[in-house]
């Protein structure tokens, strides 16, 4: 009883092909980034731009990291959804930016 394989070696992984996918229409990781990145330098007051840095995004949650204590606290207890408003709303705005979300924002002292 022997068994056929079933292994191709010419198969290609599937996070190839929807790697490729992805890079033929500009939905990049790095792409994302830079969209949320440039969204977050223009909703954010310039007040916040020198004590405020984006760090990272990833699975719909950017991560900004914040210099002083007090401004960590008011961006945590009171900002946070508004900001996350103002972001989903200039990324909807730009048509190359319409596919991301951002579905939270973490707030960490830098």
């Amino acid at each position: 009883m022997n068994q056929p394989k079933r292994y191709n070696p010419e198969a290609v992984p599937i996070i190839d092909l929807v790697n490729q996918v992805f890079q033929k229409h500009g939905l990049s990781r790095g792409t994302e980034h830079r969209l949320v990145f440039e969204s977050w330098q223009r909703i954010a007051p310039p007040i916040y731009h020198e004590r405020c840095k984006a760090l990272s995004f990833r699975s719909g949650r950017l991560i900004v990291a914040v210099q002083s204590a007090p401004l960590l606290e008011e961006l945590c207890g009171f900002r946070s959804s508004e900001f996350v408003s103002l972001l989903n709303q200039d990324l909807s705005v730009r048509g190359e930016a319409a596919h991301v979300v951002v579905r939270s924002i973490e707030f960490r002292r830098s």
